[in-house]
C-alpha cells in the first residue's frame, strides 16, 4: 500500500504492536507470583477476549510487517512485471499467514 494511507496505517498498527507487546509481556513474562502453568495458558486462550487481542495482535504484525516488506519492493525492485511479481507473492504470503493464524487461534 503507498502513499497516505499506507503510512497512517503502517503508524497504527506500529501503536497497536507496541501496545500489544505491553500487555503480552504484562500477562505471560511479569506476572508476579501466579506461575504460567498449563491450566492459565489453556484458560487464556479459550477466552473470546483473548482471542479477539490474539487476532487483533497478529492482524497488525502481518499488516505492518509486509506492509513494509511492500515499501522496500517499491524501492528496490525494478520494472512493473517484477513488482508485480513480489506484490502477488507478498499477498499470498500474508494470506496464507493469516489464514494459519486464525486457524491456530480458533482451535478451542
Amino acid at each position: 500500500m503507498k502513499g497516505a494511507k499506507g503510512w497512517v496505517l503502517q503508524r497504527i498498527t506500529g501503536t497497536l504492536l507496541f501496545a500489544g507487546l505491553i500487555v503480552h509481556f504484562s500477562v505471560m513474562h511479569f506476572s508476579g507470583s501466579r506461575q504460567i502453568t498449563e491450566e492459565f495458558v489453556l484458560e487464556r486462550i479459550s477466552s473470546p477476549y483473548w482471542k479477539a487481542f490474539d487476532l487483533a495482535f497478529l492482524s497488525s504484525a502481518i499488516f505492518h510487517g509486509f506492509n513494509g516488506l511492500w515499501g522496500i519492493a517499491l524501492e528496490y525492485v525494478g520494472g512493473p512485471a517484477w513488482l508485480k511479481l513480489s506484490r502477488t507473492l507478498l499477498l499470498a504470503s500474508a494470506g496464507m499467514l493469516m489464514l494459519a493464524g486464525i486457524y491456530i487461534v480458533t482451535l478451542r
